[in-house]
């Protein structure tokens, strides 16, 4: 992790928040998934275009993964609870 994002993450308090950043959830996705090569590429593949989506404000489609922003730097965050339900609809 970078200066930069490591001091991003302190300063919107994020520690035992129980919300991730996009990159934490794309970690987190790399980790649990590392056993399926082949559908831990699918699966980021999937979340980047869900979170550029949300990014974006097209917010239209369904989705599992429950956000929010954070008020003060506008980035999307996600619950913990959220992506691991995401994760288990994607892998089954």
């Amino acid at each position: 992790m970078g200066v930069r994002l490591a001091m991003k993450k302190e300063l919107m308090g994020l520690d035992n928040s129980g919300m991730l950043t996009a990159d934490d959830v794309r970690e987190h996705l790399a980790n649990s998934v590392k056993k399926q090569a082949d559908r831990g590429f699918s699966v980021i593949s999937k979340f980047n275009d869900t979170h550029s989506r949300l990014v974006s404000g097209d917010a239209t489609r369904k989705t599992k993964l429950e956000f929010e922003r954070h008020r003060l730097f506008k980035e999307v965050l996600y619950t913990r609870k959220s992506v691991d339900a995401w994760l288990d609809s994607q892998t089954n």
